[in-house]
């Protein structure tokens, strides 16, 4: 029974990860990579016991890692999901340390990681859209994080920020 779980956690994922790749305004290989100023690759640990979206964590050895529970990310249009990918990603590339997170430090991942999409080819207009769709919806009891709607109005405004910088470039 737990290899059939298995079996069908990792077709999942598969699945999860090729809607990445096929959606218009993604990277051309569709695979998210996070990498930090010196090069490195940080690795994304699929875990679908973790009671939320998607954490930037560290490991037993204290390698950082992102952590996602595919079954959660499911809940998302495909550019959310690689919107929350950035997120985490975000928060190592800005040095931000495991339980220090607040509504600032959750507001600089989300402008860095919308800024980082921009920038990198990887968000149309049409993504942007769902993406500020699904995040108006998220409820969290947090309050490290901005009620959806306002959240997904900071996003917005960081795109518009970073697609104003790029004309200017």
């Amino acid at each position: 029974m737990k290899f059939l779980r298995r079996l069908a956690t990792a077709a999942f994922v598969c699945a999860l990860l090729t809607s990445l790749s096929q959606t218009p305004g993604f990277a051309e290989n569709g695979v998210f990579v996070c990498t930090l100023a010196n090069g490195k690759n940080v690795p994304i640990v699929l875990d679908t016991t973790l009671q939320n979206i998607a954490v930037a964590n560290r490991d037993a050895q204290g390698r950082l890692t992102i952590v996602a529970n595919p079954k959660v990310m499911a809940a998302f249009q495909p550019a959310t999901r690689w919107f929350w990918l950035a997120h985490e990603c975000a928060h190592h590339q800005l040095g931000h340390t495991l339980g220090h997170y607040g509504a600032e430090r959750e507001q600089e991942a989300d402008c860095l990681a919308a800024k980082q999409m921009v920038k990198n080819n990887q968000m149309s207009g049409n993504d942007l859209q769902a993406i500020e769709d699904d995040i108006s919806q998220v409820q969290s009891s947090s309050a490290a994080y901005l009620p959806g709607p306002a959240r997904a109005a900071e996003i917005t405004d960081c795109v518009r920020a970073q697609v104003k910088e790029g004309q200017n470039d």
